[in-house]
């Protein structure tokens, strides 16, 4: 086995546990979590996309289009613009649910919850793929 693919397995079975350790902190957590637990989790989570973002996509795009002599702020600030349309499309679109509701918005559509959770997993994992795949 090449070192390249022990490396990538290694990688990828260490992305896996950290999945696998941050959720099963709910396990932590018998009963129903109080209102301000939630919060602070929810909050915690939101800083942390937020800075995966920011260091991870937005500053080496702004990095390389100065690289490359242009604005950096140019490609950065399109690339964002056109994520928030993808985005905004899909959510008009697409049937989906909100936690405390039991009405669906986007086009109507007769999918079980669980349709929609799968549908919901794997919309994720296709932005999560174009973050990782384009910039390469």
């Amino acid at each position: 086995m090449s070192e390249a693919l022990l490396w990538a397995a290694a990688g990828t079975g260490f992305t896996f546990f950290m999945t696998a350790l941050g959720a099963g902190v709910v396990f932590l957590f018998r009963k129903n979590i109080s209102g301000g637990i939630q919060k602070i989790f929810l909050g915690f989570a939101a800083g942390v996309m937020i800075a995966a973002s920011v260091w991870s996509l937005l500053i080496p795009a702004i990095e390389e289009a100065e690289a490359g002599g242009q604005p950096g702020w140019v490609p950065a600030a399109g690339g964002f613009i056109l994520g928030v349309v993808f985005l905004y499309g899909l959510d008009r679109l697409i049937p989906h649910l909100h936690p405390a509701s039991n009405e669906q918005e986007g086009l109507s559509s007769s999918m079980k919850r669980t349709s929609l959770l799968v549908m919901a997993v794997t919309l994720h994992n296709i932005r999560e793929g174009m973050a990782v795949g384009f910039p390469s």
